[in-house]
């Protein structure tokens, strides 16, 4: 058992604490003494530990000003930290690992920008699977029973619409029933641009035996992360269909029974939209269709500057051919949903 005293490092003590704790061995035990935080700072502290695969073994207050913690290294597995998964334990959502079996349907990503290996494996594969997304992916056009376009920002109302119609025979209990039933199917289909033909499709997906609803990058940070959690959580209860993400990561849980918020509305993206990612090499050119070219008045190889509400990004713009819409894509990594509406001009012009 190791002691470390941070009291010195004042409220700068976490991130050696983190340090220390993730060069210790599986197992060994630390006692960690530092400056007592705020109620919250603390919080955060244990939940991040946890997430790192940390167990806290005991927290009290060492005296008057001082706080300790007994932190077990490596315990259990890491685990990945965003609202969407935050959100799966509060509503008791199981993530599973993608088996080589059982239909698909994947919603939000940008498939081969994200899981490149997986997004092959299943385009050259013989599984059925549905592709949603609000930009179109050429690559998946081959091998996909169907490509479904929704609106930016529309992910909540289509996981409604989805929950609506799937759960609409299921035996589920009054208060499900009645939060299904305040759902406003032409208003959600309507900003969602998701007809009654493509829910249809999709259902038929869903009802296959061991079919996944596998979920992408666009949700973990999305604005309405809780909702999403929650509907996805209803349609995991009620029905056998299994619910995985893009990487390796699992979720124990155990189904809980609160309902997730109604939708009061589902927020519009009007103008410039840029789609950012994280790029796995060096390329932050921007990237986008004639269209897109057209409605921001740029010509290929333009220096740009991409404004938004996360801040300014400085790149090239690349004009491709093989790109539809316009949404453009920025190999750049920014927190919150990876859909911006941006102002993009010409880098020294006065917009």
């Amino acid at each position: 058992m190791k002691r470390y005293d941070l009291r010195h490092l004042k409220e700068y003590f976490s991130d050696r604490l983190f340090e220390l704790a993730d060069d210790s061995k599986k197992g060994e035990v630390s006692i960690f003494i530092f400056e007592m935080p705020a109620n919250e700072t603390l919080q955060i502290l244990m939940k991040s530990l946890k997430f790192k695969g940390h167990e806290v073994m005991n927290s009290l207050r060492f005296n008057e000003v001082d706080w300790t913690i007994v932190v077990k290294a490596f315990v259990h597995e890491p685990r990945i930290s965003n609202p969407l998964f935050d959100a799966f334990e509060k509503y008791g959502v199981e993530i599973k690992k993608l088996d080589k079996s059982g239909a698909i349907l994947c919603i939000g990503t940008h498939f081969y920008k994200d899981n490149s290996d997986l997004a092959r494996d299943i385009n050259d594969g013989e599984r059925e699977f549905i592709y949603m997304s609000a930009q179109e992916d050429l690559s998946l056009q081959k091998n996909a029973k169907a490509y479904i376009k929704y609106e930016v920002g529309s992910e909540a109302g289509v996981f409604a619409l989805i929950a609506k119609t799937f759960l609409k025979d299921a035996q589920i209990p009054d208060n499900v029933k009645k939060y299904l039933e305040e759902l406003d199917e032409g208003y959600l289909s309507a900003e969602s641009n998701v007809g009654e033909e493509e829910i249809e499709e999709i259902m038929g997906i869903l009802a296959a035996p061991s079919s996944f609803l596998l979920l992408g990058c666009d949700l973990y940070e999305h604005y309405d992360a809780d909702l999403i959690a929650g509907l996805i959580a209803l349609i995991a209860r009620f029905k056998s269909v299994k619910v995985s993400v893009l990487s390796e990561a699992e979720l124990k849980a155990k189904p809980k029974t609160a309902l997730p918020p109604q939708i009061s509305g589902l927020k519009s993206f009007d103008g410039t939209i840029v789609y950012f990612y994280e790029s796995d090499d060096a390329d932050t050119k921007l990237y986008g269709s004639s269209q897109f070219a057209i409605a921001a008045k740029l010509k290929d190889g333009d220096e740009v500057i991409v404004e938004t509400s996360n801040g300014k990004f400085e790149s090239v713009f690349s004009l491709e051919q093989n790109m539809k819409g316009t949404i453009a894509v920025l190999g750049i990594k920014k927190s919150g949903y990876r859909y911006e509406a941006a102002i993009v001009s010409k880098r020294g012009s006065n917009g």
